[in-house]
């Protein structure tokens, strides 16, 4: 594990940029972790959606929060094709993007990212055998939900805007029958992305016991601001021993 740059701490919160490799792949991401961190703290693992990067605001602001109101480490990486991942050259289409993402092939190299980047930042004296928990939404379903479905270390999941689509369907119906921990599963009822219907029937294939879904009206991004904060709640409540999570609502 190289750290890039330097650590940056405000608020209580330190960030660090870092550098993995896994196979011939580059796996550029960055580390919040709670200024004065004493005991192994618990880590949330943050995947961003199409088009997006690890250093989104909406993704920052869930890092800070998960530090500093709950003492819980937050870990982002770029995704394929995306951030310092994406090709040098004319910024690709939506389209182009999205082709580039289907087959099993990078859904495999995705999870063996996140695999690698788990095992290296439990080698932190802060972070250790602290428990583990996954946020991602849209793209950071398509490719979180095979991670989580695989990734026994994972012990809760908010996950949504994605479904049983006819580009990525049967790999995340698949993988979906897999998935164990709780799940938080969030749908926009009038998304333009992902129809209603098909994020229900991904929700229906995840074989958890324990799962949630929230829908909420407005398209695709128009994910309200509670909805965000619920998730936050949800990863403190399965990740913090009780009275560790503070409630800050």
């Amino acid at each position: 594990m190289k750290w890039t740059g330097e650590t940056v701490t405000s608020k209580g919160v330190s960030e660090r940029g870092f550098e993995l490799s896994c196979d011939d792949r580059r796996i550029p991401g960055i580390a919040w972790t709670p200024e004065a961190a004493k005991d192994p703290t618990a880590t949330v693992l943050i995947g961003h959606g199409g088009g997006g990067h690890k250093r989104q605001p909406h993704l920052l602001a869930l890092a800070r929060r998960l530090v500093r109101h709950h003492g819980i480490a937050a870990v982002a990486i770029d995704g394929p094709g995306h951030g310092e991942r994406a090709p040098a050259g004319p910024e690709p289409s939506l389209d182009e993007r999205r082709a580039a993402m289907r087959g099993g092939t990078v859904v495999e190299d995705m999870i063996a990212d996140w695999q690698t980047t788990l095992d290296a930042i439990q080698t932190l004296p802060e972070i250790a055998s602290g428990r583990v928990g996954y946020w991602g939404l849209s793209m950071g379903t398509m490719f979180g939900l095979p991670f989580v479905a695989r990734e026994p270390r994972i012990e809760a999941a908010v996950l949504g805007l994605m479904g049983s689509l006819p580009a990525f369907g049967a790999h995340l119906d698949a993988y979906a029958a897999d998935v164990q921990c709780p799940v938080l599963f969030l749908q926009q009822l009038q998304d333009e992305l992902v129809p209603p219907e098909a994020a229900a029937a991904l929700f229906d294939q995840i074989a958890s016991g324990d799962k949630q879904l929230r829908a909420n009206p407005g398209a695709h991004a128009a994910v309200p601001p509670d909805a965000f904060d619920e998730t936050e709640a949800f990863l403190a409540r399965h990740l913090c021993s009780p009275g560790e999570a503070e409630d800050d609502s």
